[in-house]
């Protein structure tokens, strides 16, 4: 039901901001589990305790004594009026004895879009902008006795209380301390930070401006990143968005994944979805409907993850609840909440709790943010998976080095169940076992699924790998299987999945088609490199008929010496799927007679329905063989120089005369009568020395097409020998009507 939830989500949001290509096919693929349109609606959390949470709701103030600016990562205001929260404000203001604490001085000027030039202008400018530059918003939630189950309790020497987890952590889970930060804890000795107990650090790397919606640079965010990563810790990174639409919330992500490149980031990419404090900013202010602003964190979920990122959405439990569909989203990438309490009572799945803003921590001045990490421990599951592959694909015991880094990369969740199947079958030690591929299937239905495959099984993966695709293809397949989802639910673990680089990996169909290709022509099967570099023509939009062109054009296939009727005979098979015909084989012998090039001949065949059944069959388009050689763009011009070469030279036409001519004719430089005026007075005719009555004859077969008659032939030759030129003659056969009629016989 979730999936149908957020299918309807997406789908609505397509037909009304539209998604970007990668959200869109994500749209599509959530679509294809079912079109049914869901009709029930997880409702936000009640009034009453909405309301109870709100009447609690705090304008936090930090005193000078506290770091100057707190790095404040919160969620959205609870539903109070603009009225209600500004008097609740006030309350708090008049009670606490102090309002805001001023911004420190920016030293180091941020950068807007990486248009801004660093100026204190701009470094105040991107103060005022900076959502996390004020003062707590409504992460806060009164102390209650949940009615969730709980039994697990943590004491937090950050904050000098007692947390209890949600009972759902209570077996199978470890729990890990984290912090975030952001420039506004200024100078952080990140050693003192790991010494103190933290080994996972959130570290923002820009922000959305509050009003003008510039992006803007965390201007610490490199020294925290490499600081964090020098001393030890988990890295993962996060922007304070503001992101109205999908466009914008895509190019967040891309704003982030362009400035961690380079930077070993195993901890989620997050985008931070909140309103600014009493419920302002370009993002409060916008009033996204619950489905819309879903579609936006999505969307950014959507293009962190086909960058290879672990995506995580961070909001306070009323965003969860009210503000996106928390509920649907938990389903497909990590959450972290944000609720400072010391048990919480949002229900949903997430990965991450900030239960504090008010922490201590050695190495940092001031309040830092506390999280608790809820991670899976599945060290001793990853341990009996990476036993299985090695012992199924190696046939052996992994070794201890093996084993610990994988099983420990399984367990940290810096590989997936796919990336240690990856490494194991691209290693030199499975290359060199030469597994046909009826044994490399069944091993990996016992590495991956503990056990044997049934024999429609085998056939089916051993008939696609025979087709051409890489072994990783149908890796792929099995590790995407709902069957594998199974085994790493069992385990505790992520599956993954498989990135295929290879063209041939890209369209099975297409791929199969060039199989097939090289097989009929050339009569074996196609090398790797040819599959990569004939289906990734297919892919980029080229036509089944192109492929053909290719592999008769190819050295190869010219080295085979076929003869005209052998090279009609393979077409017939390899664009027909038939033996030839006795007619139709002879209309295309005479054809070539003509002096086309296999390529026209190729093109007829393409425009057969035959050929276009099988194209369809394999998903492509038959498309036409592109055309290179001016003998192949009109058969009829051909035919006609082809002509001359028989009637005046006494033979068929070599290639590069065909060529020539008949590009002088297209091209309009010369007309047909001049055309064969260059036959008859060419050199290789001169050379045959012929006398008056052979020069007779031959224009009487040029220009009259029929052998002469006596008297007309005597009177011509009679001309000759008493001082009229040849080509005087030449223009007097030329001129004549017969010669006109056959030039318009061939349309000339």
């Amino acid at each position: 039901m979730k999936k149908r939830v957020l299918a309807c989500i997406l789908a609505a949001a397509l037909l009304t901001t539209g998604i970007p290509g990668g959200q869109a096919a994500m749209a599509q693929s959530l679509t294809e589990n079912g079109t049914e349109m869901a009709t029930e609606e997880v409702n936000p959390e009640n009034t009453s305790e909405e309301t109870e949470a709100a009447s609690v709701t705090e304008t936090e103030v930090q005193t000078s004594t506290e770091r100057e600016t707190e790095d404040v990562a919160e969620g959205s205001e609870s539903q109070l009026t603009v009225t209600e929260e500004t008097e609740a404000a006030e309350e708090t203001e008049a009670a606490e004895g102090t309002g805001k604490t001023e911004e420190t001085e920016e030293t180091e000027a941020v950068e807007k879009t990486g248009h801004l030039k660093a100026s204190g202008t701009v470094a105040e400018e991107a103060l005022e902008e900076d959502p996390q530059a004020g003062t707590s918003m409504s992460n806060e939630e009164p102390e209650s006795t949940s009615n969730i189950k709980s039994s697990s309790a943590t004491y937090s020497g950050y904050t000098g209380s007692s947390y209890i987890h949600n009972g759902r952590y209570d077996s199978g889970y470890k729990i890990v301390n984290g912090i975030d930060v952001s420039y506004h804890n200024g100078d952080i000795n990140w050693s003192a930070v790991k010494a103190a107990g933290i080994d996972y650090a959130l570290i923002r790397v820009g922000y959305r401006g509050m009003s003008n919606g510039g992006l803007f640079d965390d201007s610490k965010y490199r020294a925290n990143i490499q600081g964090a990563l020098n001393a030890g810790l988990r890295v993962g990174v996060y922007i304070f968005s503001q992101a109205t639409t999908q466009a914008e919330a895509a190019e967040e992500a891309n704003y982030l994944l362009n400035r961690i490149s380079g930077y070993n980031i195993t901890l989620p990419v997050v985008i931070d979805y909140e309103f600014g404090t009493n419920h302002s900013g370009r993002l409060a202010d916008a009033n996204l409907d619950i489905d819309t602003a879903t579609a936006v964190v999505n969307a950014f979920c959507t293009t962190v993850q086909s960058a290879g990122y672990t995506p995580m959405v961070y909001a306070n439990k009323t965003m969860l609840q009210s503000y996106i569909r928390g509920e649907i989203l938990d389903d497909y990438y990590k959450i972290w909440l944000a609720n400072y309490t010391t048990q919480t009572t949002y229900a949903g799945e997430y990965y991450a709790w900030q239960y504090s803003s008010k922490g201590g921590v050695s190495g940092i001045s001031g309040y830092v943010d506390c999280n608790f990490f809820y991670v899976r421990d599945n060290y001793q599951n990853a341990q009996l998976y990476v036993t299985r592959l090695y012992e199924s694909l190696l046939e052996r015991e992994p070794d201890a080095s093996g084993m610990n880094a994988y099983a420990t990369a399984i367990s940290e969740e810096t590989m997936t169940a796919a990336d240690v199947a990856v490494d194991i079958i691209s290693s030199s030690e499975f290359k060199n076992k030469n597994y046909t591929n009826e044994v490399y299937v069944r091993k990996l239905y016992a590495a991956l699924f503990a056990r044997s495959p049934q024999d429609s099984e085998v056939s089916n993966w051993v008939e696609v790998l025979s087709n051409g695709v890489s072994q990783k293809y149908v890796l792929k397949q099995l590790i995407e299987s709902s069957e594998f989802a199974t085994v790493c639910s069992y385990y505790m673990f992520s599956p993954g999945t498989v990135s295929l680089t290879e063209n041939r990996d890209q369209n099975y169909n297409a791929t199969a088609y060039v199989m097939r290709c090289y097989r009929k022509i050339l009569s074996r099967d196609a090398d790797v490199s040819g599959l990569n570099t004939w289906t990734g023509k297919l892919v980029a939009g080229n036509g089944g008929a192109e492929i053909v062109k290719d592999l008769v054009m190819s050295e190869e296939f010219r080295n085979l010496n076929k003869s005209d009727a052998e090279f009609v005979d393979i077409l017939y098979a390899a664009m027909l799927d038939r033996s030839s015909d006795e007619s139709g084989k002879n209309t295309w012998l005479s054809t070539l007679n003509d002096g086309v090039s296999y390529v026209y001949v190729i093109n007829g065949f393409a425009g057969s329905t035959e050929f276009g059944n099988i194209c369809s069959g394999y998903g492509i388009t038959p498309g036409q063989a592109e055309i290179t050689e001016a003998r192949d763009k009109n058969i009829k011009v051909t035919q006609y120089v082809n002509r001359c070469y028989e009637k005046a030279l006494g033979r068929t036409g070599e290639t590069d005369g065909i060529n020539y001519w008949c590009s002088i004719i297209l091209s309009g430089a010369q007309s047909p009568k001049d055309v064969a005026y260059g036959f008859v007075f060419s050199q290789e005719s001169e050379n045959q020395n012929r006398n008056n009555a052979d020069y007779t004859e031959m224009l009487y077969n040029l220009c009259l097409g029929r052998a002469s008659e006596a008297a007309g032939k005597a009177d011509w030759v009679g001309r000759l020998e008493q001082g009229t030129s040849r080509e005087e003659v030449y223009w007097g056969f030329a001129n004549s009507e017969e010669f006109e009629n056959i030039i318009a016989s061939y349309g000339l």
